[in-house]
């Protein structure tokens, strides 16, 4: 794993232009919605920004600044949704989002961080494999009974945490999508959490403890393809298990699924929903899905990498796939938001954000849910259960007419199943 010290490139070469707070003009189409970073929209500071947190860092490394009052609560307030990194990565090529994540790391590793929330995250894994401290045994509860599964296909559903205890709806939409399609795979009982929670908060070697055992559980069960419904597990898989080793698996998200089995007319949408809807793209499955390519070698003049580095610039993550699924749905009507794709508005529920800072993380959602409202949708999807989260706790302390749906929940309708 890399350290904070590793990033000083990053932290050198920022020369504050401020392209991490907004997505490129090109993009805008007004002032309204140009800003694409959480906490400089709500808070307004220099330090709340992809450039502020790693101004911070290189002040702690050189000894300019200490852990005084208020630093690490401000340090945990960013929600690493990455939209600073991919947006500053169209000026010049820096790695400001796993700068931000090393700083985490580097609060953990000198005893300051995490928050006590994310503690008690910590500790409820450790004890029962899941962050909400549910009992491991109730992992796979959500199984109905006429699912058919196969205990020698190399294909394993992983549902994840949030889909597991609070969102079972959506572990039983994708069995259900998959057995339509004819899809042999396995549920495995023995999954832990994917180990995005204490990943993204600094408490990396727990994360790697939970990243070795669910691999290791792949490998024994022959598992070649995981497929899962959570933006945050699939996110995790491409982006911090190759940091750890490189993954002899390959993670496929469910809206993919869809996406081959309809081009193999192994699926037909019949059902038809009419209904007006805009895509929010989950940051872990959009700008943050990219593999991580671990590299090592010489920064030379200029920022030249020798051996040339792979950049994760946001571009290649998820984005038609289920786009190309809900247009397929008859009677529906997709349209876009100004934020989308790589350029994505965070939903607030993720970073750790949610448990230590529940106001802000319900801030961000009515942020997005104010941007979905402006397209004249009737409804908001997105594929991942922490942004059901978000954005049903926005519906309904704003009491809105707005509805969220899961992808996975319209493609079942649409199946007629």
């Amino acid at each position: 794993m890399d350290k904070l010290t590793d990033y000083r490139y990053t932290m050198k070469s920022c020369n504050s232009c401020g392209q991490c707070r907004f997505i490129l003009g090109p993009m805008m189409k007004g002032w309204e919605y140009a800003e694409i970073c959480p906490i400089h929209l709500r808070y307004r500071w220099d330090a709340c920004s992809g450039q502020g947190l790693i101004n911070i860092a290189q002040e702690l490394l050189d000894g300019e600044l200490d852990y005084e009052d208020g630093l690490i609560e401000h340090i945990y307030t960013c929600t690493t949704c990455g939209a600073c990194d991919i947006n500053c990565k169209s000026v010049r090529d820096m790695e400001v989002m796993d700068t931000i994540l090393a700083l985490r790391a580097r609060c953990v590793e000198d005893g300051r961080g995490p928050l006590p929330p994310h503690q008690e995250q910590a500790r409820y894994i450790e004890a029962h494999h899941n962050i909400f401290g549910e009992p491991h045994e109730e992992r796979s509860d959500w199984l109905q009974e006429g699912i058919k599964l196969s205990e020698k296909a190399d294909v394993a559903y992983f549902a994840g945490c949030a889909t597991a205890y609070k969102h079972p709806d959506i572990a039983r939409n994708t069995v259900r999508i998959l057995n339509a399609g004819g899809l042999d795979f396995q549920v495995l009982h023995d999954e832990y959490c994917c180990g995005a929670p204490l990943w993204r908060t600094g408490q990396v070697e727990a994360a790697r403890k939970l990243a070795e055992h669910n691999t290791e559980v792949f490998r024994e069960n022959g598992i070649r393809t995981v497929v899962t419904a959570c933006a945050e597990c699939y996110g995790t898989f491409r982006g911090f298990y190759p940091r750890i080793a490189p993954p002899d698996f390959e993670v496929v998200h469910i809206s993919e699924v869809v996406q081959r089995m309809l081009r193999a007319d192994r699926l037909k949408l019949k059902g038809k929903l009419d209904i007006k809807v805009t895509y929010h793209d989950p940051c872990l499955l959009g700008r943050l899905s990219e593999p991580y390519v671990p590299w090592h070698g010489e920064i030379k003049s200029f920022g030249y990498h020798e051996p040339p580095k792979t950049w994760r610039r946001g571009t290649h993550g998820v984005y038609e796939s289920p786009r190309e699924v809900l247009k397929a749905i008859p009677g529906l009507e997709l349209v876009e938001m100004t934020r989308h794709a790589e350029n994505a508005f965070c939903c607030g529920g993720g970073g750790g954000v949610p448990a230590a800072f529940p106001d802000f993380a319900l801030w961000t959602a009515a942020e997005r849910l104010d941007e979905a409202k402006s397209t004249g949708a009737n409804a908001v999807v997105s594929a991942c259960p922490w942004c059901e989260s978000a954005f049903q706790n926005a519906i309904d302390a704003d009491k809105s007419t707005l509805q969220y749906h899961d992808f996975t929940g319209l493609v079942v309708r649409a199946l007629e199943l």
